[in-house]
């Protein structure tokens, strides 16, 4: 390895990255992840590098995930690595991989043992068809679990933006409900004098409520609230979630009979 031709790799990232990188000696630093300058990945050097050999992952700090982001990083390294400095294109990657990963993902991958039974346990809940509350019903979707997530959707008919705010409320008091990590919402409300009413919200999950909203418009549900339900306690499942986010949301609406099945398009398999 060219220690020269190293350094001038560190000065770059230092350039471009400024006070993202500490250099711990000769062949080891410690880089900060762009846009998740709380993750620093822990980076060897060694003699073959970089035409022989990557450099080496040795340890990734300030999440829980330290093992599984590791992992994961060390992927990409071989990823990116080509005979040729890839410290830069490492960065990016590794960026784009946290970007996948949501806080609660992270957190979630450090459970310890009485958490894991805890959140297995939760995977296997068996929750009513209808949530009775108050003289409310709302529908239920089935639940879909994927890779430690479950999802499961609610609706209800609402007459007014304060009737659905309201009735979300008194969903999140549920006890199963209060246990989730996210509740994403939309609805679409016609009211008086032609005046119709629609708003969405992503409580956390990014872009998750305004494809719960373009749900309802496509197929043509009014007067209804719809929520989204996902408990998260195991691995990250990346763009996976939209699929089920919406495929638990649509099968709720028709649960409560809000549209006719027949214009409301077809699952997908």
């Amino acid at each position: 390895m060219s220690q020269e031709e190293l350094q001038q790799e560190l000065d770059a990232i230092d350039a471009i990255y400024p006070e993202f990188l500490e250099r711990l000696s000769d062949t080891q630093c410690m880089l900060k992840i762009p846009e998740h300058d709380s993750i620093t990945v822990h980076l060897s050097f060694p003699s073959g590098y970089p035409t022989e050999a990557a450099p080496q992952v040795l340890e990734v700090d300030g999440t829980g995930a330290n093992k599984a982001l590791r992992e994961e990083f060390e992927k990409v390294m071989k990823t990116v690595w080509n005979c040729d400095v890839c410290v830069f294109d490492f960065l990016s990657e590794a960026s784009e991989v946290c970007s996948n990963w949501s806080e609660d993902e992270l957190r979630a991958l450090s459970l310890e043992p009485a958490e894991d039974l805890m959140a297995q346990q939760l995977e296997n809940l068996e929750l009513e068809k209808t949530i009775e509350k108050l003289d409310i019903t709302w529908y239920q979707s089935e639940p879909v679990v994927d890779r430690g997530s479950t999802f499961i959707a609610f609706t209800t008919q609402v007459s007014s933006e304060d009737d659905a705010r309201l009735k979300l409320d008194q969903l999140r008091m549920d006890p199963k409900v209060s246990r989730c990590q996210h509740v994403m919402t939309a609805w679409r409300i016609h009211g008086p004098g032609n005046v119709s009413y629609q708003d969405c919200d992503d409580d956390g999950e990014t872009a998750a409520g305004g494809r719960l909203l373009h749900l309802l418009t496509l197929m043509d549900a009014w007067d209804v609230v719809v929520a989204v339900a996902r408990w998260f306690t195991g691995t990250h499942i990346g763009p996976d979630r939209f699929k089920h986010i919406n495929s638990t949301a649509r099968d709720a609406v028709l649960k409560g009979s809000f549209v006719d099945a027949s214009k409301a398009g077809k699952r997908k398999k």
